[in-house]
């Protein structure tokens, strides 16, 4: 069959269904081109197999492509035959190259094989390019709070204007900062650090595509301001001979010029500062003076105060007397420092912080100690520390007491066997040690030391021990007594009871008894009893 003979039936059956018409086939009705770009109208068709005819039409006048299903043919207006590409699948369109006339109402007009009509209109709004955009400003630099910039944006196209920088769309508050009618030009009065914090972007944008100036920086020169001063080491108090570093800093565009002032006469000009060796001369306040040429403006940092202080050594405690014996002696101890001055004092025994009493006594200064009347317990080891801004010093003592001799003690066995080893161990709690004497059944034994070995104990090794104690610094003696019993061998058997040994007693007097009976009775009865050898 010849459909091209059809096409003008098909035409009339197009013009009667358009009271038929169904939905718009197309995905949009409105769209934008850019000049020398291509643009596509798109639509919802996924096939075309009811289709009898497509057609496209541009401003309701000639179509510029139709296409005829049955016998796929196409047909393309020659003004549009090298700039349109047809899908026949989904009846979409692209319009390469465009120019600026191309824009319009597009037409697409379809006939289905029932008769019906499905038409779809989409405009065409075709946009000049964006191009050679840029920023420019009234001032090549700016003063903080004094200056007002105006950034002029420029480009060619079609476009409106936006306006960012480093963290988003600039903020405007309509006041200070604010956009003339068109947006191509930004005015800020009083003009702060932050306001153009860069890099500054202008975006020329249609509705298709926009440009990008250049990143813009405008120097606002500020400060100085938020001026900082360091040192090292941190403390306010420093020791004589020791170093001191002073640093300075301060917010400011252009930087700062820097000097330091020593009660407010100038030291140096520069930001940090090394002061060695130390000495008193250099106690007394310190600052900075943070300058910008740009501004013209001067800020002085908060005074840092600055004491040096000879460091406390050579500590020592000095004793009233060397020689002490318990209860009868009194003993001052003096605290002192060979360089530096002390600011407080304190005082420890055995570690452990002294604590005052009727007996131990402190000076108002603390510098001394007194103790009256010293005990045992005050024996041990003292120590002194000083101090002061800078560093501690302290020194230590051994206090000595002598005492005793206290109580004489034995350590011994009261019984032990003919030839057993033994030992009788006398102690007596003194300082210094104590110097033992002994006596046996009063008689003095030549022997001096505190423990009496016995190798063979013998009979002549029993009786009462006497241990004399003396101490020859306090004059004072102790003593006691010990009693030791040495027994025959075998009477003292610590591995039989009493009543063991009382058994074997009984037996042995009733075999004795047994037996004289039976030598009487032989002897009676004449009958000789021979020797048993």
């Amino acid at each position: 069959m010849d459909f091209y003979n059809l096409r003008v039936p098909l035409l009339i059956l197009a013009a009667l269904g358009r009271c038929c018409s169904q939905s718009s086939p197309l995905l949009s009705d409105k769209t934008n081109g850019v000049v020398g770009k291509n643009v596509t109208f798109q639509t919802t068709i996924t096939s075309t197999m009811a289709f009898v005819t497509v057609t496209w039409s541009f401003n309701n006048i000639a179509p510029i492509l139709t296409h005829i299903i049955p016998s796929d043919t196409k047909t393309i207006d020659e003004k549009y035959a090298s700039r349109i590409s047809y899908n026949a699948t989904t009846c979409e369109v692209q319009l390469t190259s465009l120019m600026k006339e191309d824009g319009g109402e597009y037409i697409l007009t379809i006939v289905t094989s029932k008769g019906t009509q499905q038409t779809g209109q989409i405009l065409l709004e075709v946009l000049e390019p964006v191009t050679d955009v840029k920023i420019s400003s009234n001032l090549p630099e700016a003063v903080e709070f004094n200056s007002t910039v105006a950034l002029t944006c420029s480009a060619k196209g079609s476009f409106t204007y936006k306006w960012f920088n480093s963290s988003g769309a600039l903020v405007l508050d309509d006041t200070r900062m604010k956009l003339n009618p068109t947006g191509n030009e930004l005015i800020i009065t009083e003009v702060r650090r932050t306001d153009l914090r860069g890099p500054i972007i202008c975006i020329a944008e249609n509705a298709l595509e926009s440009g990008r100036s250049a990143p813009f920086n405008l120097t606002v020169s500020y400060g100085p301001e938020k001026i900082v001063t360091t040192q090292t080491p941190t403390d306010q108090f420093f020791k004589k001979g020791s170093n001191l570093t002073l640093t300075c800093s301060a917010d400011s565009d252009p930087p700062a010029q820097l000097k330091w002032m020593f009660n407010g006469v100038e030291l140096l000009q520069q930001a940090n500062i090394t002061i060695s060796n130390l000495e008193e001369k250099h106690s007394g306040n310190y600052t900075c003076v943070a300058n910008n040429v740009k501004t013209n403006r001067n800020v002085v940092s908060p005074a840092a105060l600055v004491t040096v202080l000879e460091a406390l050594s050579g500590t020592n405690i000095s004793s009233s007397t060397s020689l002490l014996i318990a209860g009868n002696s009194t003993v001052n101890l003096t605290c002192s420092a060979a360089f530096g001055k002390a600011e407080t004092v304190g005082w420890l025994k055995d570690s452990k912080p002294l604590i005052p009493g009727d007996r131990v006594i402190l000076s108002v200064d603390k510098k001394s100690l007194t103790i009256v009347q010293v005990v045992k317990a005050d024996m041990g080891e003292y120590k002194c520390q000083l101090k002061n801004k800078v560093n501690q010093d302290e020194a230590s003592y051994k206090m000595v007491i002598n005492y005793g001799p206290e109580e004489v003690k034995f350590k011994a066995k009261s019984a032990v066997k003919f030839e057993e080893s033994t030992e009788i161990s006398c102690s007596a709690e003194s300082v210094p040690p104590s110097v033992y004497s002994w006596k046996l059944n009063d008689t003095v034994m030549n022997f001096s030391r505190p423990i009496y070995a016995i190798e063979k104990a013998k009979a002549a090794d029993s009786g009462t021990y006497t241990c004399e104690a003396f101490n020859p610094i306090t004059g004072m003696t102790k003593k006691n007594t010990h009693k030791l019993a040495v027994t025959e061998v075998g009477a003292v058997d610590e591995g039989l009871s009493g009543g063991a040994i009382a058994g074997i007693v009984i037996a042995v007097i009733l075999a004795v008894i047994v037996i004289g009976c039976i030598i009487k009775c032989k002897r009676k009865s004449g009958t000789d009893i021979p020797s048993p050898y």
